[in-house]
């Protein structure tokens, strides 16, 4: 078997899979082997000018077919780059996408092929791969070299047919080079021989009206998942020096979500945040953190209120969220925290284009702001009934707020004064306007009211039954 052994100084590949333009943002993983082909040819070309052609073929000859892989844990990334449109103003400038999978620097790959080597090809490949330093793009820099024994058992990303658990595999066309004696068997191999078919141009491709290389054989391979974007930070790596229970996104969009769709934007940001922190886990969705599910990994809610507080708000008064606040009693970890990062955009219904999220604030304390007499800003919901033996309606209902602030760790209010509407906005929100419960879940009756205190405390804070998806939500009144 002759196994490759590829290692990474820079702990980056660059390179785009073949016919996809740079601006996709896709990236080649692992590296193909038509590629590599075409990689030694230059090698060849450059530094051996005297071989002959037949020298240069029996290298590509091992090489071609369907190889087996064994891959190091990676993930992929990119770098935007606005370049000059070389026009007279100089403003306008081009979005550029540089993609590339990252790894560690001391990483190794395996490209494994069922092939016997001679002792002349042998030191021919060797000497090829010794002048190759760089592989797809030039900063692309790479290390290759001939390797011993791969133990089957190792192989982690090989031809779909050979796979059957497709559930912890993801599917990757990989251009490999079909082998000279089945390209002999194509109607093409009277116009162009196998060799000079590798060596095409895109411009030689389109002069002839071919839409792939001829010697180009697209395989189905099948990845294992845990091997691309599932980096799991290691113990003791990663830790922050502060303790951060408060973060603040600003919300772009060119049509920002309403008030009245608070609680249906926190439960989107929700559920999207817990699929972006179990893919950081290995896709396992039982190491979802509690601080974003509301529950123990047996399904159990989690009391105490210690899980995640998503808080839209409106701090320009225009009717529509511009902010996004998310804070915790409890401090994120480093996974929670790389989870929150990388949280960018959110979707939204109705054929509305995303909305862009900006990080722009992490504290340590989850209730940064301080004031004695805060406004309802939401709907205070509560899934309790009112019913004989509670008392007067409303008497019931602040005896509620009562309770809520005692949950939250606040003290008493000393008044609580009921109000119709919140005045967010051009004009006044009656209560409701807002939706009251999540997707598919029954609207709660809402409420709203100023509360005063003895002494200042801290917030923004929410109360009530969905109070960790923005209803219930108070702020200073000023």
């Amino acid at each position: 078997m002759l196994a490759l052994e590829f290692s990474f100084p820079a702990g980056r590949y660059h390179a785009n899979p073949w016919g996809r333009n740079v601006n996709e943002g896709e990236v080649e993983w692992p590296p193909s082997p038509y590629r590599l082909a075409r990689a030694l040819i230059d090698i060849q070309k450059r530094y051996f000018p005297d071989w002959s052609q037949s020298r240069i073929e029996a290298v590509l000859e091992l090489i071609s077919g369907k190889p087996f892989y064994v891959l190091p844990p990676a993930t992929t990334a990119h770098i935007r780059s606005f370049m000059s449109s070389n026009q007279k103003d100089t403003a306008k400038k081009q979005k550029i996408f540089d993609s590339f999978v990252g790894l560690d620097r001391g990483a190794r790959l395996w490209m494994a092929f069922d092939q016997d080597l001679d002792d002349q090809t042998r030191s021919d490949l060797a000497a090829l791969l010794a002048e190759m330093n760089y592989l797809g793009r030039s900063e692309s820099w790479v290390s290759v070299s001939l390797n011993g024994e791969v133990e089957p058992t190792d192989w982690d990303c090989l031809p779909s047919e050979s796979t059957s658990e497709s559930l912890k595999y993801d599917v990757e066309k990989i251009a490999c080079v079909l082998p000279k004696g089945e390209y002999q068997n194509l109607s093409l191999n009277s116009q162009v021989p196998w060799f000079d078919a590798l060596c095409l141009s895109t411009k030689d491709l389109l002069n002839k009206g071919w839409s792939n290389p001829p010697a180009l054989d697209w395989v189905d391979y099948s990845r294992k998942r845990a091997k691309l974007n599932n980096i799991r930070p290691p113990k003791g790596k990663y830790r922050t020096k502060r303790e951060y229970r408060y973060l603040k996104y600003a919300v772009h969009s060119k049509v920002r979500p309403t008030v009245q769709e608070t609680i249906l934007f926190a439960d989107r940001i929700r559920t999207k945040l817990m699929g972006i922190h179990r893919k950081i886990q290995g896709n396992d969705p039982e190491r979802v953190s509690p601080k974003f599910s509301g529950k123990t990994f047996d399904g159990t809610p989690l009391e105490g209120h210690r899980h995640a507080f998503f808080l839209p708000v409106d701090e320009d008064n225009d009717g529509r969220i511009d902010h996004l606040l998310i804070t915790a009693n409890e401090p994120f970890d480093s996974t929670e925290l790389m989870a929150l990062d990388r949280m960018r955009s959110i979707w939204q219904s109705h054929g509305k284009p995303d909305a862009n999220l900006i990080l722009t604030a992490l504290k340590e304390e989850p209730r940064p702001k301080t004031a004695k007499t805060w406004v309802s800003v939401t709907p205070f919901v509560t899934a309790r009934h009112h019913r004989k033996g509670r008392g007067q309606y409303w008497d019931w209902l602040t005896s509620e707020i009562e309770r809520e602030c005692e949950f939250h760790g606040l003290p008493k209010p000393q008044d609580v004064n009921w109000i119709q509407w919140t005045m967010t906005g051009s004009k006044p929100i009656r209560w409701m306007e807002f939706a009251r419960g999540k997707k598919d879940e029954r609207h709660f009756r809402g409420h709203g009211c100023v509360l005063r205190f003895d002494v200042p405390v801290g917030g923004p804070f929410a109360l009530g039954a969905r109070s960790h998806f923005g209803l219930g939500l108070f702020q200073p009144l000023e």
